[in-house]
């Protein structure tokens, strides 16, 4: 593919701020004033072949800023690989099935779901997988093949010492039962005429309870698959449940996270010219699919494209500085309540003082006995006493209500302390 300079600088550049700085140190690292040139392999099956072709012709067709060129001719998915890996092909076509043996392979991205398709005689009809096995000839391609790769898996896992099966060659062999992956296209149905579709359980039940669920939990590369009523016209009278493997466009771990990312949106760009002439390609799954469901670790680029709508630091920080403002303003309120009812409480002690001060004023004015009088001088004293007290342990405040109080008990004790008669004067020129 055909990466132009604007493509990989500019538009990456404005298109980054959110990406985590490994992926953006890795963007700006693969810009270059030149066009790159990424080739393309694929081994059989077929279909994989097919969609190679297809991505070149698409490219070069719609002038997407990526384009792909064929890369060397190889005969395998191990064969492409190990191309790949040698740097002898920039991308390839593989089932996520295919060996982790490259340590240097990346995924950018699922195509398409390849899917299990097991045709069986119609006097098999209602029987179980390992029913129709027994004493069979079964055709699943060559023992490179997933579907014999699964089928031997399959063997292991269940223990099927009691299954006696053979393998053919070919389909001219006329095998009783037929494993073979193919994607679900009505255009390009798998050549089983004769055979029926078998069912790995009830439709109804998948993503549940079926055995096609139990089948992609023992061999994570795979997952559960209906190819729907009447795909295949009367081949497929009902739904039927199966499994599928995911085709996988992978790339070197060192290619250019710029390169990728353009790769991937020029793959969404030509979408609809894809989709038309291969309705099974998952373009839209291309940002969605599941991390932990493919074989090789996903490609940096890959991870920066579905990174580009995460919120910046700017947004998160944002939200942050909104969440403390909203926490310092309830701090604040709490604080402020809090005040009001501490100067509540100390409001409310100090009345209780003013209120014994005034009672006993009310009653110096009719009280004669000297003796009397004195003991309400003490009773002021403690009074005074105890507010002091009370202001020391921060009960009470050094307010002015504090100041008058004490001047009103000076005043009512300087009044006791005086004889009877100008107690009486006084309180009658007040009055008066």
């Amino acid at each position: 593919m055909e990466v132009r300079a604007h493509s990989n600088c500019s538009v990456i550049a404005r298109r980054a701020p959110r990406l985590v700085a490994l992926a953006l140190i890795g963007t700006l690292a693969g810009c270059s004033d030149g066009p790159a040139t990424l080739r393309i392999v694929s081994g059989p099956p077929e279909a994989n072949e097919q969609v190679a072709a297809l991505l070149v012709s698409a490219s070069d067709e719609a002038e997407a800023p990526v384009r792909l060129i064929a890369g060397p001719h190889v005969t395998s998915a191990g064969e492409a690989l190990s191309a790949l890996a040698a740097g002898t092909a920039d991308l390839a076509i593989v089932e996520n099935s295919t060996g982790y043996r490259y340590p240097t392979v990346r995924t950018v991205a699922p195509l398409y779901p390849s899917v299990l398709h097991i045709g069986v005689r119609p006097d098999k009809r209602g029987q179980t997988l390992a029913q129709v096995l027994q004493g069979a000839r079964v055709f699943a391609g060559s023992e490179q093949a997933a579907a014999r790769q699964l089928l031997n898996r399959m063997s292991s896992l269940y223990a099927w010492s009691d299954i006696d099966f053979s393998f053919a060659d070919s389909m001219e062999s006329d095998p009783d039962v037929v494993l073979v992956f193919a994607p679900v296209s009505p255009s390009a149905a798998p050549k089983l005429d004769g055979y029926e579709l078998l069912s790995l359980g009830n439709a109804a039940d998948v993503d549940g309870s079926s055995p096609a669920d139990a089948l992609a939990l023992v061999a994570p590369f795979l997952r559960s698959f209906v190819i729907p009523e009447g795909t295949y016209g009367r081949m497929t009278p009902t739904a039927v449940a199966t499994v599928a493997i995911d085709t996988l466009l992978v790339a070197r771990a060192d290619t250019p996270i710029a390169q990728v990312y353009d790769l991937i949106q020029s793959l969404q760009t030509i979408g609809p010219l894809l989709v038309a002439q291969r309705p099974d390609l998952a373009i839209d799954e291309i940002e969605t699919f599941q991390i932990s469901h493919v074989t090789f670790p996903v490609h940096p680029g890959t991870m920066a494209l579905r990174a580009r709508n995460d919120p910046g630091f700017a947004e998160r920080a944002s939200s942050i500085f909104e969440m403390g403002v909203t926490i310092l303003v309830a701090l604040f309120t709490a604080l402020f309540a809090l005040v009001r009812f501490m100067r509540g409480l100390r409001k409310g002690r100090i009345d209780r003082f003013y209120s014994s001060t005034l009672e006993i004023r009310a009653k110096l004015a009719h009280e004669r006995s000297a003796e009397q009088r004195r003991a309400y001088v003490r009773d002021l004293r403690a009074l005074r006493a105890e507010a002091f007290s009370l202001l020391i342990d921060e009960k009470l405040a050094a307010d002015d209500s504090f100041r008058i109080l004490q001047a009103l008990i000076y005043e009512v004790i300087r009044e006791a302390e005086a004889p009877f008669a100008e107690t009486s004067a006084a309180a009658t020129a007040s009055v008066r």
